[in-house]
């Protein structure tokens, strides 16, 4: 029986409004909009948005592919690591010369970004890289004092958030567990206190007792270095599913 006009009309117009509607509930976003932001990571929105921050990097996984995810990023990375970032840039992240309030509202977004979900479906409990890794170094054995001094150092300042075993790194950061063998002293010093401009590294400004100790840290990790890794690449890969990994037919 053949469809008259009025019919195909009709259905053409159904058709049209299913992909308007579709089309206002992806852009809109109104389910989003029940997590309302803080003025403050508003601001830092904003800050996102204007230097066009989304076509390198990714939220939820959408976006550029330059950087990395953002989405949980703000414990991974030191509150100095990110002023300098934002400040002089990164590798292939340029310089944007943020001031101390737009820094500190784009850290305001970046947190409470981070508490709204997880950028990978996952299975299980996730456990953080750096926390992975605090844990291992503090589960394999006595560092004695000046290791231990080290140790302290290190994690205060952040620097396991990038500098992870096993391709985690951020910003190509050299693996921690593997430094003492591939920097030679004077310039880890040198680095411990000037940072290496203008990439991420920042200066922390260490004093000659204190990089010893960060030295003799690194010596410690590096006795121990190949069981962390084998073990840091066990658990860090054992929980979680990262859908970059499956083959496109593999998904329900």
């Amino acid at each position: 029986m053949a469809v008259d006009v009025r019919t195909r009309q009709l259905f053409l117009a159904l058709l049209v409004a299913i992909f308007c509607m579709q089309t206002w509930r992806v852009y809109s976003d109104p389910l989003g909009r029940l997590q309302s932001l803080s003025p403050l990571a508003l601001e830092g929105q904003a800050v996102w948005r204007d230097h066009n921050c989304q076509s390198c990097h990714q939220i939820y996984g959408f976006g550029g592919f330059l950087g990395p995810d953002l989405t949980n990023a703000i414990d991974l990375i030191s509150p100095e690591r990110l002023t300098a970032i934002l400040t002089d840039g990164a590798g292939q992240m340029p310089a944007f010369g943020l001031d101390a309030p737009a820094r500190e509202a784009v850290a305001a977004f970046l947190g409470e970004l981070d508490e709204t979900g997880v950028a990978q479906a996952v299975l299980g409990e996730v456990v953080a890289p750096a926390d992975l890794l605090r844990g291992l170094v503090e589960s394999t054995g006595d560092l004695g004092e000046s290791a231990a001094r080290g140790w302290e150092i290190v994690a205060a300042q952040g620097c396991i958030g990038c500098h992870l075993p096993n391709g985690q790194s951020l910003h190509l950061a050299t693996d921690l567990t593997a430094m003492a063998e591939q920097v030679e002293p004077a310039r880890l010093f040198g680095v411990l206190r000037d940072g290496i401009p203008p990439t991420a590294m920042p200066r922390l400004g260490l004093d000659d007792e204190d990089c010893e100790a960060v030295l003799a840290f690194l010596g410690w990790l590096g006795e121990h270095g190949e069981g962390i890794r084998a073990r840091f690449e066990s658990r860090a890969t054992s929980d979680e599913l990262l859908l970059s990994e499956i083959p496109w037919f593999e998904f329900e």
